[in-house]
């Protein structure tokens, strides 16, 4: 598992003096027994100061008794996102008549049953694809979204279908449905025998759900500035237009609406010592979106946001707002807290999801996308490496990575 985690480019690689690094310790009391799960970061030694390279797993040790009376039951690496932290693994533990459950996290598929001095995995997560699970019409169904090992319930969260169709895209403010499984123990795997669509709150715990509440307060607040119709967003675009006399900007999300502003066209900084000079777009925030249109505001001319000297007898970018057409607008991929590499049915982390790639690496930040098509909050409907999807966070940084 511990190859398996590492960049392709180091996989052939010999592994170095691994250190382990404890970062939190979980015990129950459970049938007269003492049970304690240790959680470790694991980093591989490079000979100077520090902990070293920390890799994609995180070492647990099962033990039974206390202190130094303490008996090691069983040892297992699990994988783990570095870069986001993620999971948070907040263990918990069940007894049941096979044994004692030791969950790692609801939304891991693994777990371990403790039965005697053994110690054995079982997997939590795998009823998702067993017969008879399948959604309701004109639902489409995430990952599984939380396992509560007290009362044995899984659950799955259900979104719209057609989420992310252009010509009806999804809003970050609907929290979809949910389906709430009956879970029982059978032998190394969790199965289902019984189900039932719930609202969606059902499967969130009450920080999550305060957090998505508090997410759609914002995005409707921001709505009720916007024209009537529009769904509120907050992220960053630039102008894919190449007609020299630059983009329309006009005051309706239609191309009937009249022409309020030309946003201007791309433009090449002059070559400096030897350097060719880079070829810049007009950056914009955009706030709305509706029918194919975008509403934007905050324009840039080309360059000036990487301190160019755009010149002064060439159209400079209008001021206030406007509306210009989705399929001239261009954005790149910024850092969204989420897995690389995935591109979402709806906007919502707890969608179903595809993995993409392009150029045989997934997609991440800095990546252009081929078309924008919508947006809500700071969700973007978007399409590239030949998918479509939303992504979680876009910017009009032409220079960097968005990060």
């Amino acid at each position: 598992m511990l190859q398996a985690s590492r960049d392709s480019s180091q996989r052939g690689r010999r592994v170095g003096e691994l250190r382990c690094k404890t970062v939190d310790v979980s015990s129950w009391t459970i049938g007269g027994q003492h049970l304690q799960l240790v959680r470790a970061k694991v980093f591989e030694a490079t000979g100077s100061d520090g902990d070293g390279i920390e890799q994609g797993v995180n070492l647990f040790i099962l033990s039974r008794g206390l202190n130094d009376a303490a008996t090691v039951i069983g040892r297992a690496l699990e994988p783990y996102d570095v870069s986001r932290d993620e999971p948070k693994f907040f263990s918990q533990a069940e007894g049941r008549p096979e044994g004692v459950i030791v969950q790692l996290d609801r939304r891991v598929g693994a777990a371990y049953l403790v039965s005697g001095d053994t110690m054995r995995r079982i997997d939590t997560h795998g009823w998702i694809n067993a017969p008879g699970t399948s959604p309701p019409a004109g639902w489409v169904p995430g990952p599984v979204r939380n396992v509560d090992l007290r009362r044995m319930k899984g659950y799955v969260s259900l979104f719209r279908d057609g989420a992310d169709d252009p010509a009806r895209p999804g809003s970050a403010a609907d929290a979809g449905q949910a389906i709430e499984f009956d879970l029982a123990l059978a032998g190394d795997r969790f199965v289902t025998t019984g189900s039932r669509v719930v609202d969606a709150h059902f499967a969130q715990d009450t920080e999550e759900w305060t957090g998505f509440v508090s997410d759609v307060e914002e995005l409707l607040i921001a709505r009720q500035r916007l024209p009537a119709g529009t769904e509120a967003c907050d992220i960053g675009g630039w102008s894919a237009d190449t007609d020299p006399a630059g983009m329309n900007l006009r005051a309706g999300p239609s191309a009937r609406a009249r022409v309020i502003g030309r946003i201007p066209a791309p433009w090449k900084a002059p070559d400096r010592e030897g350097d060719t000079g880079e070829t810049y777009r007009s950056e914009f925030k955009i706030i709305g979106y509706r029918n194919g249109w975008f509403l934007v505001r905050d324009i840039s001319a080309p360059g000036v946001a990487y301190g160019e000297r755009y010149p002064r007898h060439l159209p400079q970018a209008p001021r206030g707002q406007g509306w210009v057409s989705a399929r001239l607008v261009g954005a790149a991929l910024a850092f969204g807290s989420l897995p690389a590499g995935r591109l979402y049915q709806a906007p919502n982390e707890h969608s179903a999801h595809a993995n993409v790639t392009r150029r045989d690496s997934p997609i991440g930040t800095g990546d252009p996308v081929q078309r924008l098509h919508a947006c809500s909050g700071v969700w973007g409907l978007v399409e590239i490496g030949g998918h479509r999807g939303w992504w979680r966070s876009l910017c009009a940084n032409q220079v960097t990575n968005c990060s």
